[in-house]
């Protein structure tokens, strides 16, 4: 299926849309299949002013929106075969976002 990029904004319902927008066009409320129904490997990428200790970084409250959106079937590790934190030095806060990376696995 490829590889699919959200970029998460400072707003909830940014991340929402968005969450939609890749997810396709029917509404995630109505969406009965996964937009990925195989494994996947995700990535999260924190671009940030000041970076974060690395035990200080958790996708958890994210990937479960990703469940719950119907982007991806569930958050075992039948469906998440890893989860990947990275952190990107940035100047200033304007700069700052969150990317989520999600990989179907073979």
């Amino acid at each position: 299926m490829g590889v699919r990029h959200a970029k998460v904004g400072p707003r909830v319902a940014d991340r929402i849309a968005y969450l939609e927008r890749i997810a396709g066009d029917e509404s995630l409320a109505t969406r009965k299949d996964p937009a990925f129904d195989t494994r996947v490997r995700i990535t999260i990428v924190s671009y940030l002013a000041r970076l974060r200790d690395a035990d200080g970084t958790s996708g958890k409250a994210a990937i479960d929106g990703l469940v719950h959106a119907g982007v991806i079937a569930d958050d075992s590790p039948k469906y998440v075969e890893e989860v990947c934190y990275r952190q990107v030095k940035v100047k200033t806060k304007a700069e700052q976002k969150t990317q989520i990376i999600i990989e179907a696995v073979d």
